[in-house]
């Protein structure tokens, strides 16, 4: 009989601390790290591009605090600037900082010297992982869920990269669209107008040389303190109104005057999948930009039938050779306010 009874003690005590157990890990925040059994909260990611190095592109990866006291960094090479690859990591420069202060003070700080660093990019964000041990031994954890803002150190780049034009039709856009390389890039900032702004090419066409018109394309360049930004208006007849678009963090590339500029856009149109490069190209002049074209190629889609097949692109370019200087943004006032257009209206520019 007292076997018995013991036995039950040692159950009872059993269950309580599992209880205690699962309380204690409830209290977890949503996302966070843990280091030697100390969690904080992670509200925040950025990435920031350091410029290019051999293999991609320089960048950190940051997970913070929602005041930014506490945080974890990993520092990778991408091949892409504007976003990270769905991949394990072995390889990165990564830490852990608490408590840290605008003057550079911070209470404690480690490298994290071991454990796979999982990222996982989806339609609803990336997902970021790790689980190892940092340069003292203490037991490192990290859980992340969520978009993360881009940031970036510099706009110019050496060559247009693979993710932005794929080496398998890069030979097939060159033939139509101009494209330049090097660091001696020209000041483009300024506004102009592609008018009559054309098709000259579009790759998944019965007759692909075709030439449609286009209402006038507005585009718009400036920057400072290493960054540029991109304006862009058209008129699309079919909802009757004015597309507008605000892109930050442009990359360009160019020498002697000669330039092509790009950005890439993840969109969900009608809730598929899609993304985009937008790609400029021209010669500054003091009227303009000379032999001004634009492409846009379709990287990557969902499948679904209403999208264009994959790595399928177009080519347009102002019909007169230039498109002239055009005071166009001091007559728009949502470009003012900073909006920029909807998935539909931004997967709407793939035909314009």
């Amino acid at each position: 009989m007292r076997k018995s009874t013991f036995n039950l003690f040692n159950i009872s005590t059993l269950l309580l601390f599992i209880v205690l157990l699962s309380s204690c890990r409830g209290d977890l925040p949503k996302y966070y790290f843990i280091v030697d059994g100390e969690d904080y909260e992670l509200n925040n990611g950025y990435i920031i591009n350091n410029g290019e190095v051999d293999g991609g592109f320089d960048i950190d990866l940051q997970l913070t605090s929602s005041d930014g006291t506490n945080f974890v960094s990993f520092g990778i090479v991408s091949k892409q600037a504007e976003s990270i690859t769905s991949k394990t990591y072995s390889k990165y420069d990564g830490m852990w900082v608490t408590g840290y202060k605008s003057s550079g003070n911070y209470g404690n700080m480690a490298k994290i010297s071991s454990g796979s660093l999982v990222i996982d990019r989806k339609s609803d964000g990336y997902t970021i992982e790790l689980e190892g041990k940092d340069q003292y031994g203490n037991e490192v954890e990290i859980y992340f869920k969520g978009n993360l803002s881009i940031t970036d150190k510099n706009n110019v780049v050496h060559i247009i990269p693979d993710y932005v034009i794929p080496e398998e039709i890069y030979d097939d856009v060159e033939k139509y669209f101009p494209i330049h390389s090097g660091i001696n890039i020209p000041n483009i900032g300024g506004q102009y107008v592609s008018s009559p702004h054309i098709l000259v090419y579009q790759s998944d066409s019965n007759n692909p040389d075709s030439v449609i018109f286009y209402s006038d394309r507005y585009v718009g360049f400036n920057g400072s303190n290493g960054q540029m930004n991109f304006y862009g208006k058209q008129y699309d007849p079919e909802q009757d109104k004015d597309i507008e678009e605000i892109f930050y963090n442009v990359k360009i590339t160019g020498d002697n005057g000669l330039f092509t500029c790009y950005y890439v856009v993840d969109g969900y149109p009608n809730g598929y999948y899609a993304q985009q490069s937008f790609l400029y190209s021209g010669r500054k002049t003091d009227e303009g930009l000379e032999d001004f074209h634009t492409a846009v190629i379709l990287l990557e889609t969902s499948g679904h039938p209403n999208l264009p097949p994959k790595n399928t692109f177009r080519v347009l370019k102002d019909q007169d050779g230039i498109a002239y200087s055009n005071n166009w943004l001091s007559k728009s006032p949502s470009q003012k306010r900073g909006s920029s257009c909807s998935d539909e209206d931004l997967f709407k520019m793939w035909m314009k």
